[in-house]
């Protein structure tokens, strides 16, 4: 990537349905042009939500394309000065793209670096797996993760697109109702969490489910620790 092209990130937040707005709010103040919200659902436990006193799991999920030379001051403000990130009520993560439309850097161009006065540090390294079942099955995977000790994921409801080619290749039918459930994870735990979700609801199950993971930049919400350390 040329040096003239502003390097993007993805970043993810998750929190209550209802308070996304909040977080929009603070993305205008940092100039971020590219955020989508998408209503899911949180799939924790009973236990686990008792333990955090949700009363509610229906979740705004937001998705946006960020500079990442602003991802720090974002996250901190994330963590800091808007309270739902604090364990059990949302969680913030960024992705790294590997490749992106000069258009889309080209819009950050007028952003400066921000000094920062904080800098992250990194207690445990996060995967997150993204799983794609039929429309139905996303509790059975859920279920599945939880044995091998997931917290909790994200539901999202979608459309399978998938060609002729690949329902020849892959010998079964496209279904156009889907679940993707997405489950933040330890580093560590990632190869048995995603074991154990193709044996309950891999493609030769009923559930017909894939599933991938991606490797987590940073995170916040996840600790009651700040990761943030002072420069």
């Amino acid at each position: 990537m040329n040096d003239d092209i502003v390097k993007t990130k993805v970043l993810v937040t998750i929190t209550d349905k209802g308070k996304g707005e909040k977080i929009l709010r603070l993305y205008k103040r940092h100039k971020i042009r590219y955020s989508f919200l998408i209503n899911g659902i949180g799939t924790a436990s009973n236990s686990l939500m008792d333990y955090f006193g949700l009363d509610e799991i229906k979740k705004n999920v937001i998705i946006s394309i960020i500079p990442e030379k602003i991802e720090t001051k974002l996250l901190y403000d994330l963590h800091n000065k808007i309270e739902i990130y604090r364990p059990g009520r949302g969680i913030a993560f960024s992705l790294t793209i590997t490749s992106a439309t000069r258009y889309l850097s080209n819009q950050y161009k007028d952003i400066k670096l921000i000094e920062e006065e904080y800098t992250m540090e990194k207690s445990k390294e996060y995967e997150l797996i993204v799983l794609i079942v039929l429309q139905g099955y996303s509790s059975m995977a859920m279920d599945a993760a939880k044995r091998v000790g997931a917290n909790g994921g994200t539901l999202i409801h979608g459309i399978g697109l998938g060609s002729k080619e690949a329902t020849k290749f892959l010998g079964i039918t496209i279904e156009p109702e889907k679940d993707v459930v997405l489950i933040l994870t330890d580093k560590k735990d990632k190869k048995k969490v995603m074991t154990e979700i193709t044996d309950a609801v891999g493609l030769s199950k009923e559930g017909r489910g894939i599933c991938f993971s991606m490797p987590v930049d940073n995170v916040v919400g996840l600790q009651e620790k700040s990761n943030f350390i002072k420069k």
